[in-house]
C-alpha cells in the first residue's frame, strides 16, 4: 500500500494549468501558498533542502508563471515568493485531490466498527512518529 500511495502522490499530474507539475513543484508551491511572503532562505529550511535545490525548484515554478518573486521593503537583498492567480488554481486543484484522497480513506473506513478504526488510527499515528525519528 505504501508503495502504491508513493508512486501515486510522486506522480507528475495536471492542475487545470495545461502543463504536468511534478510533486516538488507542487509541495513548494503549496509552502508558499500558505506561507506568503516567505523568502528563499525560510523555504528552504521549511521542505528541508539547500538553497540551490529550492531554487531550481523555484525557477520553475516562476517559468510557468505560478510563483512571482518580490523584493523584501524591510530587507532589499531578500526577495519574498507569492503565488500568482494560475499558481492559486494550482492551489485549490490540490487541496481537491487531497479532499478526495480523504473521501476515500472516510468511505473504506465508514463501514467499519469503531475499536478497528481506533486501533488504525493509533497505529498510523504511532508509525508517523517513528518515521519522523528516521529523518
Amino acid at each position: 500500500m505504501f508503495k502504491t500511495f508513493s508512486k501515486l502522490d510522486r506522480k507528475n499530474r495536471d492542475y487545470g494549468v495545461d502543463e504536468p507539475l511534478f510533486h516538488s513543484e507542487v509541495y513548494t508551491l503549496n509552502e508558499i501558498r500558505e506561507h506568503e511572503g516567505i523568502h528563499i532562505t525560510a523555504l528552504a529550511e521549511r521542505c528541508g533542502v539547500t538553497k540551490g535545490a529550492i531554487s531550481q525548484v523555484l525557477k520553475k515554478l516562476e517559468q510557468k508563471g505560478l510563483i512571482i518573486k518580490e523584493k523584501d521593503a524591510r530587507n532589499q537583498s531578500r526577495l519574498m515568493l507569492k503565488v500568482t492567480p494560475k499558481g492559486e488554481i494550482v492551489y485549490a486543484r490540490h487541496l481537491d485531490y487531497q479532499n478526495q484522497f480523504k473521501d476515500m480513506v472516510m468511505q473504506v473506513l465508514g463501514s467499519a466498527p469503531d475499536d478497528q478504526v481506533g486501533f488504525m488510527k493509533d497505529f498510523l499515528m504511532t508509525l508517523e512518529k517513528q518515521l519522523d525519528r528516521m529523518h
